[in-house]
């Protein structure tokens, strides 16, 4: 009941102009924080990072995932930083279904001052940027002597590359590739579960052997999230070049990352399950070992009591290198008020002790460089999480960041290239194709 007020307090103010003064809610306030005094030392002191949190503030934010659903937001952030920060006033911003791709018009029409914009990397451009809402928080971090060292370098790398060595925002998880399996169907046909360190070959191998027809149903070896795995490669092989923004598809590394994954849906019998690759290994239960987002663990371990996680596989040449970390952020935007205030959610957001609340109930992977001490109650409050492998789930080093503002582009290309692989197409052609979309829908978005 709560949520669902502040949703409609926030909905109201986008359409109704009269919510704000367009003096003191207007572009030009954007850099004024009148909710905190300037400190006179280059670090705040606690008493006035205490002043800041007591004062009465309303803070408006936006988390484009939710769209509508105020209570998502609430359940995986509000009500955390309400315990944390109780003289907060939370006004959650809407991303309207009726606005389309026209993401928040109206908000930002009126003046409602969005505080913080919760995204993805991937979709930075699309929230942030594109809304010419990015603002660079290093003056922020230097204030509060917010160390950066304690969070995982690629996540603070990416910022960096974004921002021209400034940084936007801090991350709330790092997102990764994840492999997990069934154990039950490796014991019914008396295959070994799969090892750490193993190979893609050796992984390949495993697939051909899980790979067969039993009582006269179809079980597969292994499926790939692998429009997504391209986006987060382990050869961080770039959809785009960084400065000219045109696709590099058809780069010897981009081949070989893409082949390496194709290849397993050529197995015979292994091709593409009708009820997609989540469906078919959570649900279905009919495919061994899955390779996807870390999104799927939590479901996994619902639908699947019997399962556990293993590394991901590995190139011989990259050995204990995982895929990209594929990172969600909670930025401070140009537009924000409160901008004092609004840092100590950031922190409090990309702090352990957030990051173990949120492992230990949700299943969401940690941002902190060290997340051992984490990983030790990670799932603990979940079903089927007790005597897992859960250290697995991360990598011992991540694959260097290929960032790019088009990400959902090349994501997009690459679901069109593996139906034409799969479907006997040359891959070089039909990578080629790809190119010549790619580029002209990047052009087309930069024309905007």
């Amino acid at each position: 009941m709560r949520s669902t007020k502040w949703l409609s307090i926030v909905a109201l103010c986008t359409f109704v102009t009269a919510c704000g003064d367009s003096a003191s809610s207007g572009p030009d306030s954007a850099s004024k924080d009148t909710s905190t005094p300037k400190p006179t030392e280059a670090t705040t002191p606690a008493a006035d990072i205490k002043k800041i949190t007591d004062t009465p503030t309303d803070l408006y934010i936006a988390y484009p995932g939710a769209g509508e659903n105020v209570d998502l937001f609430m359940t995986r952030f509000g009500e955390q930083i309400k315990k944390k920060f109780p003289n907060y006033n939370l006004k959650y911003v809407p991303r309207l279904a009726a606005e389309g791709t026209n993401y928040y018009a109206s908000a930002l029409g009126s003046g409602t001052p969005i505080d913080i914009m919760i995204s993805s990397l991937g979709t930075t451009t699309t929230y942030l940027t594109n809304l010419k809402l990015e603002s660079d928080i290093s003056d922020l971090i230097k204030k509060y002597n917010y160390d950066l060292t304690r969070l995982e370098p690629s996540l603070i790398d990416a910022q960096r590359a974004l921002a021209n060595g400034g940084i936007y925002g801090l991350p709330w998880t790092v997102g990764s590739f994840i492999f997990v399996y069934n154990k039950d169907l490796f014991d019914k046909f008396g295959v070994p579960y799969p090892k750490e360190g193993r190979t893609w070959d050796e992984t390949y191998d495993l697939a051909k052997r899980l790979t067969r027809s039993d009582g006269g149903q179809l079980y597969q070896g292994f499926s790939i999230q692998i429009e997504s795995a391209m986006g987060t490669n382990q050869l961080s092989a770039p959809y785009f070049d960084p400065k000219t923004h045109k696709s590099k598809f058809l780069e010897d590394s981009f081949l070989r990352a893409f082949e390496n994954m194709a290849r397993f849906y050529k197995i015979p019998g292994n091709e593409t399950p009708a009820s997609g690759v989540v469906n078919g290994f959570q649900k279905d239960k009919t495919i061994a070992m899955f390779m996807g987002t870390s999104g799927q663990v939590k479901p996994t371990a619902e639908l699947i009591p019997n399962w556990d996680a293993a590394s991901v596989p590995e190139f011989p040449d990259k050995k204990g290198v995982g895929f990209q970390s594929a990172p969600e952020y909670f930025y401070i935007t140009k537009a924000a008020k409160s901008r004092d205030a609004a840092f100590q959610v950031l922190s409090f957001i990309a702090s352990e002790e957030y990051q173990e609340w949120m492992g230990r109930t949700t299943a969401i992977l940690p941002v902190m460089k060290d997340p051992s001490k984490i990983m030790q109650t990670y799932g603990a409050e979940l079903p089927n999480f007790k005597g897992k492998n859960v250290a697995a789930l991360l990598p011992k080093t991540y694959a260097p960041l290929a960032v790019t503002p088009y990400l959902t582009i090349g994501n997009a290309e690459m679901a069109t290239v593996l139906k034409d692989y799969l479907g006997g197409r040359d891959l070089v052609s039909s990578l080629r194709e790809a190119a010549e979309r790619a580029d002209k829908r990047v052009a087309a978005e930069q024309n905007k």
